[in-house]
């Protein structure tokens, strides 16, 4: 049995006539989704005039690396959940825009909890996910770790990268020591750390927080636990297993090419 939502919006026109349906249970893929929007996502309600208001999420990622990930994992979820498809656009280099237009889903998402516009200081976790049970905090966290956080190797002293770290870093402190308390929860060891960085669009110093986890140990127990969905991560975890490190700065089709034989890993050092 998944928790019932109590969630009624208005639903417009052009989502009647595209015949949208909302979910009225907390169920994982559900939960999953909602971490991905809480990842890379954002909730608009744009007043282009006094009489219109531009409901929309978007949803943006790498062209090269995320493709496969929200067109072919991602994409079923949403449309499972809301019976319509997402849109797919480039925009820029190598980034890729997943998008939808309705009043009803984006509506749904911020009764739900998520912040709208862009991400703030303020960014906690909704109450439905954190006093659901395991199961829905496990599919929200899959959905946040596959979109925001990134995996990476450092050397070991043979000098290869087999030393795993899982991390990121957000502007809200909120949402991070909530994503720590989830983590400690599931037995993770957990560090957070505060950084100032120099901002090229506001030409300013920012103040962000780092979470990660890890070591070996750690990073076998995420892989265990909660595990990743998108290729991004899991072609790295796929070479790390098979040859016992994985080296940086790789494209995505190198690493499918080292998966696939074509490249030998070695040569990069």
């Amino acid at each position: 049995m998944y928790p019932k939502l109590n969630i009624n919006v208005d639903f417009s026109r052009a989502d009647l006539s595209r015949g949208i349906t909302l979910p009225n249970e907390l169920t994982l893929e559900l939960a999953e989704l909602v971490g991905v929007i809480m990842g890379d996502g954002h909730i608009y309600f744009n007043n282009e005039s006094r009489e219109k208001t531009n409901y929309s999420i978007w949803i943006s990622g790498s062209l090269s690396e995320d493709s496969d990930y929200y067109k072919n994992y991602i994409n079923k979820i949403f449309q499972n959940l809301f019976n319509l498809d997402f849109s797919f656009a480039s925009q820029r280099k190598d980034e890729l825009i997943v998008r939808v237009h309705s009043k009803a889903i984006a509506s749904f998402f911020k009764d739900f909890g998520i912040k709208t516009g862009n991400k703030t200081s303020d960014n906690p976790i909704p109450n439905e996910i954190l006093n659901s049970n395991d199961n829905i905090k496990k599919g929200f966290l899959r959905g946040i770790f596959d979109t925001e956080f990134c995996v990476m190797f450092k050397k070991d002293h043979h000098g290869k990268h087999s030393k795993p770290i899982i991390s990121t870093k957000m502007k809200s402190l909120k949402l991070v020591l909530h994503l720590k308390d989830l983590l400690e929860s599931f037995g993770f060891k957990v560090g957070v750390y505060k950084d100032e960085y120099f901002d090229k669009r506001s030409k300013d110093i920012n103040t962000g927080y780092r979470i990660q986890i890890a070591g070996k140990k750690s990073f076998k127990h995420y892989l265990e636990v909660i595990g990743f969905r998108n290729p991004r991560h899991l072609t790295k975890v796929e070479i790390w297993n098979k040859f016992g490190f994985c080296p940086p700065r790789l494209s995505y089709q190198q690493r499918l090419d080292i998966l696939r034989g074509k490249i030998d890993p070695y040569k990069f050092y």
